[in-house]
């Protein structure tokens, strides 16, 4: 008889599919389980990323726990910015709590928490003392298949250029983006592909703006981003899920840290290793800024994808697999 694992997140406009997705990656190695999902909202479009889940139950957040519970579950996977070990010590007893985590803000109860960020040292004091920390680039969340991307020959003759800001893009970088591209004709310099993400409220308004221009191609979400990494030179993007994977995909980037979780990236990071340019949302709206950094990644090309390559080389979902297993 299988047994039973029970997954708490949040997914919206608000808080984006960051936490959705990585969870995701997670699942196929728990086939073994029965997988329900509890969440207090879930944008009605994620609905249909979420064919892993034998059951989903959308509740109020003061009655997660008495959601959770109903599945009898012996394992919980909890990714939620607005939990914390209030919620996970009404299960602590009953089920292994696996916490993932990239704020550092607060206590859990927990017996295993993980962060894939660099540089976390509070950990120790805001986990029971018997919980286990797997901190760090070695546990990464990025699929075995970005490793394996191979680009594919360039016909276009300029560079091409992904555009995307996660799958709700709060603070509009891809319609900033989309305008400032227009403005200075940039897509005679360069190939842009820009996805717009599932909760993105601006899609429609992309979709005006590059409609008549067959240099910029616009998608509604895609389901196999390592296809579209395979067709690109460069990148414009936030700081979140996939900037780790743009690295292991050796995509130069201008990167924009959009989010609380993401601050200090650009410094403790992108700058630290040499991974590519930075930029802040309102140069977006800038053609100028915006090709004088495509144009310097694109001049220093080989080096960046190099650091880019070389920063991380670990597979970290079947390292995150191993340690959940052993609980």
């Amino acid at each position: 008889m299988n047994k039973n694992l029970v997954v708490v997140l949040k997914a919206d406009a608000q808080i984006g599919t960051g936490h959705l997705m990585r969870v995701k990656g997670l699942l196929p190695y728990f086939k073994d389980y029965n997988i329900y999902l509890c969440s207090d909202s879930l944008s009605d479009e994620l609905k249909t990323q979420c064919t892993e889940y034998k059951d989903i139950v959308l509740t109020e957040k003061n009655n997660l726990v008495n959601a959770v519970l109903s599945f009898s579950p012996s394992l919980v996977i909890v990714d939620h910015y607005f939990l914390d070990e209030k919620f996970e010590s009404a299960i602590y007893e009953k089920a292994k709590v696996v916490v993932i985590d990239d704020l550092e803000n607060r206590k859990h109860k927990c017996h295993l928490l993980i962060d894939q960020s660099e540089g976390r040292t509070r950990y120790r004091e805001l986990v029971p003392e018997n919980c286990r920390l797997c901190l760090g680039p070695k546990y990464n969340f990025i699929k075995k298949e970005f490793f394996e991307i191979q680009k594919t020959p360039n016909i276009y003759g300029v560079p091409r250029v992904l555009v995307n800001f996660g799958g709700a893009d709060p603070v509009h970088g891809c319609k900033y983006t989309a305008q400032a591209i227009l403005e200075g004709k940039l897509y005679k310099q360069f190939r842009f592909t820009i996805i717009s993400g599932l909760s993105n409220p601006d899609y429609e308004d992309i979709r005006a703006i590059v409609s008549d221009i067959k240099e910029i191609t616009l998608i509604r979400n895609s389901n196999n981003i390592a296809e579209v990494f395979s067709n690109t030179d460069l990148a414009i993007g936030a700081c979140g899920g996939m900037f780790r994977e743009r690295i292991i995909a050796g995509i130069p980037s201008i990167n924009v840290e959009i989010a609380d979780n993401q601050a200090g990236t650009c410094d403790g990071v992108v700058r630290k290793f040499t991974l590519g340019e930075c930029a802040n949302v309102s140069e977006l709206k800038n053609p100028s800024v915006i090709f004088e950094k495509l144009n310097n990644l694109y001049r220093n090309y080989s080096e960046f994808e190099k650091n880019c390559r070389n920063l991380i080389k670990d597979c970290g979902i079947e390292n995150i697999v191993k340690e959940i297993r052993s609980l």
